[in-house]
């Protein structure tokens, strides 16, 4: 049986964590544009034209293209996370005990 001072691999719960996260981050990640689209409809219909509606359309596509990036950036950011992990860490390391880190 191994003592308390003693060091052994096991499942790292960080990585668990950023897996589960991203999991339940896909399909909002993917949604990001309904946000939006309901407005470029509207413009598209000619809901406000002139001089300042043309402004608020330039707006709206650089919003719009701003959150569709945002979906897969955040996706590409948890990848990138979950691969610089390892399955397996040591008990001593800070991924087993990373939740109990921050300001008490």
């Amino acid at each position: 049986m191994a003592g308390d001072d003693e060091v052994v691999m096991v499942n790292n719960t960080y990585k668990d964590a950023l897996e589960s996260a991203r999991s339940s981050s896909v399909d909002p990640a993917a949604r990001l544009e309904d946000a939006l689209s309901a407005a470029r409809r509207a413009m598209d219909s000619g809901a406000w034209e002139g001089p300042m509606g043309e402004d608020f359309s330039g707006e709206l596509d650089t919003y719009r293209t701003k959150i569709n990036d945002a979906g897969p950036a955040a996706i590409d950011a948890f990848d990138a996370a979950i691969a610089a992990q390892p399955e397996r860490v040591p008990s001593t390391a800070w991924q087993v005990r990373w939740q109990r880190m921050g300001p008490r």
